[in-house]
């Protein structure tokens, strides 16, 4: 008795209250972050740590009784359990998005409701991520089903590792659980250093890979291993519950999850969990199991899945209504309040009559779900086959000098739309209105470092241009085709996402070394190829404040010239704070949120005319056709300048080829006069 008293054996009930505190932990500290902090808090790790904790807990207890793990039973759970309320949002959200969702993001987001609905939103995202074009888009409200498709995919993983190996080990089932029990670990340990890997070299894909993941739930189901063989004392369980749920909630305030995680930072908030779940059930009257067992904690911890679910799509419908970045304490109360509403409901009304459902006919729940998803495919095909027959409507399918002037009225300072007609491209083709080459595959992937280069014209032509640089290069493509078509040169591209044209320096990105050997592999073809001339961009920086050339442009252009190569080097464009589209569906196209001042956008002395350069370096400069006297516009001539925050769309740029042709072909006149001597 006294040994008992002394000594603390953690309980073997079958009902944790304290898992659903540490549950509604998790939940409230995601959509606390998300909604007022506006940053990663970690509790999504929480959530794997605990799920491989029951899931992977379960199948280990199942080996030891049965020898062996039913996947058919198993993937009928995680049918049962994730399927009901997870395709209930998806259907509200895609039944509800066309009444508040700008129509420029409906296309991503079809793609989301189809990566969500499959659980391979992770990969999708992790896919965006290296998407240079797509990393300006504004979030989706689906994109939180990322943490539920490495949840998913990862226990589907570790499932049929578990049961291959219970199959292929012989002897008892104690036996075939002990090897179990190894795989399991063997599992952490290879999948945790890949996550190290990976989180170095390149972190935003980490993020979102489920192999990067996987240690987080085999942490979990090696916990409940510890737990059910070791005792530990009344006083570690005291310190170690506490220390464990502190861990949980500092992860948010002290480290930036979303920039560092997984790898070794993501141990902080696991291996909280873990103590957690080691030391909560101890009865201790100052025991962190208390604390988390209180009846409101219990009660959101009922309902933590579904409150996960709902409060990202209420948070984006209520950013993109109110046009906000970020909720007021006021709104975000609102917005959470909403949550935990309709998530007590969806779990009432939605999750729980599915989990009464009889799980002797694992077949059928399987049915059941498959059936449920062909309805949302369908749901999205229908939505899509709409899309498309009114997407060509928003083309501007030939440049048509009298309604849609563009560039132009520059001119006439006249700019946005005249109201009498619809601007272009429309609401469905703003942003998809960019450079062909990204479609004729002429493009480099941001991360790559490969050169690919496109010929265009005669293949025989005494003259060559080459246009070179990164994505600002890249969406002059369709001005420059035609002056260099029409006087009978060749045209050849060297364009890669994210890269200027410039003297490489030591970068630590992963971009940023590809971008770096691309330059040197860049060089070296030009000088091999050695056009006539090379079109650039000339200047660097977002805004005016830190407009200039930069000295690693120059470098690259003296070596050009010395090899007797001429540089267009042309102005950049100016960047804006929001996504420009958008802004001119939800605002209006002369709405002062989506236009920027000229003095924000360029420096007060041109930066072109202070530079020291050598006379076959020729500047063009045609901020008087992107920008009025005082004000930067994003619609003008009937036409949208813009696709993001700074690429040009091609129906604007198409409208600046006669005033690129008359700073350009001076220059092309020059090499045919000279070579002609």
């Amino acid at each position: 008795m006294q040994d008992t008293e002394a000594r603390f054996r953690v309980r073997r009930s079958t009902r944790r209250d304290d898992i659903q505190g540490l549950r509604a932990i998790g939940a409230l500290l995601v959509a606390t972050f998300h909604i007022w902090v506006g940053r990663v808090s970690g509790g999504v790790d929480v959530f794997f740590v605990v799920s491989g904790f029951l899931l992977v807990g379960s199948m280990i207890r199942e080996v030891r009784s049965s020898g062996r793990v039913d996947v058919v039973a198993f993937l009928a759970r995680l049918v049962k359990r994730l399927l009901p309320a997870s395709l209930f949002v998806i259907a509200i959200v895609l039944a509800s998005a066309p009444f508040w969702m700008p129509a420029t993001r409906w296309a991503p987001h079809m793609v989301h409701v189809i990566a969500s609905t499959f659980y391979v939103e992770n990969w999708y995202l992790a896919w965006s991520a290296v998407d240079y074009l797509a990393r300006d888009e504004v979030a989706s409200p689906l994109q939180h089903y990322w943490a539920m498709s490495a949840q998913v995919q990862a226990l589907i993983l570790l499932c049929l590792i578990l049961a291959a190996t219970a199959w292929i080990v012989r002897g008892t089932p104690e036996r075939r659980a002990r090897m179990v029990v190894t795989v399991l670990a063997t599992a952490f340990v290879l999948s945790f250093a890949y996550s190290v890997y990976a989180t170095a070299t390149n972190q935003p894909v980490a993020y979102f890979n489920t192999f990067a993941r996987m240690w987080e739930f085999a942490l979990g189901g090696l916990v409940s291993v510890v737990l059910a063989r070791v005792e530990l004392g009344r006083t570690t369980a005291l310190i170690g519950g506490w220390i464990g749920l502190s861990l949980v909630l500092s992860c948010g305030i002290l480290l930036k999850v979303s920039t560092i995680f997984p790898g070794y930072a993501a141990l902080w908030p696991t291996m909280g969990a873990a103590l957690v779940l080691l030391c909560g059930q101890g009865d201790h009257r100052f025991g962190v199991g208390r604390l988390l067992s209180i009846k409101p904690l219990n009660w959101i911890g009922g309902i933590s899945y579904a409150l996960y679910l709902w409060h990202w799509p209420l948070l984006i419908a209520y950013l993109t209504l109110a046009y906000q970045t970020h909720a007021s304490f006021a709104a975000g109360a609102g917005i959470l309040a909403a949550s935990v509403l309709l998530a007590w409901a969806t779990t009432r009304f939605v999750e729980r009559p599915f989990g009464k459902v009889r799980e002797d006919r694992p077949w059928r729940t399987i049915a059941v779900g498959a059936a449920a998803v062909a309805l949302i495919v369908a749901g999205d095909g229908g939505w899509r086959m709409r899309t498309a027959q009114a997407v060509g409507a928003d083309k501007l399918a030939a440049p048509d000098p009298v309604r849609y002037p563009g560039a132009a009225v520059f001119d006439r300072a006249w700019f946005a739309s005249d109201g009498r007609v619809p601007i272009k491209p429309g609401p469905l083709w703003m942003k998809r209105d960019v450079s062909p080459l990204y479609a004729k595959k002429c493009h480099q992937e941001i991360d790559r470092a490969k050169v690919i280069t496109c010929s265009f014209g005669d293949p025989k032509a005494a003259h060559v241009l080459a246009l070179v640089g990164g994505s600002h290069s890249a969406h002059y493509f369709v001005a420059i085709e035609p002056i260099v078509t029409a006087r009978g040169w060749r045209l050849v591209t060297f364009t890669k996402s994210g890269c200027i044209f410039a003297a490489p320096r030591a970068e630590k990105s992963r971009s940023g070394r590809s971008c770096a050997r691309w330059n040197d592999n860049v060089m070296r073809d030009l000088l091999r190829l050695r056009p006539d001339v090379v079109f650039t961009t000339a200047t660097h920086g977002k805004d005016g404040t830190d407009e200039h050339v930069l000295p690693r442009f120059v470098d690259r252009w003296n070596r050009l010239n010395a090899a007797g190569v001429h540089v267009a080097a042309i102005r950049d464009n100016p960047w804006f704070a929001n996504d420009v589209p958008e802004c001119v569906q939800i605002n209006g196209p002369d709405d002062a949120q989506c236009t920027i001042a000229r003095s924000a956008a360029f420096a007060a002395a041109n930066p072109l005319a202070r530079t020291h350069h050598d006379p076959k370096v020729h500047f063009i400069d045609l901020t008087d056709h992107l920008c009025a006297a005082t004000r930067c516009p994003v619609v003008t001539g009937n036409i949208v300048m813009y696709s993001d925050r700074h690429h040009m769309t091609n129906a604007f740029v198409r409208t600046l080829t006669p005033y690129l042709a008359a700073k350009l072909v001076p220059t092309m006149a020059a090499v045919e006069a000279g070579s002609a001597r």
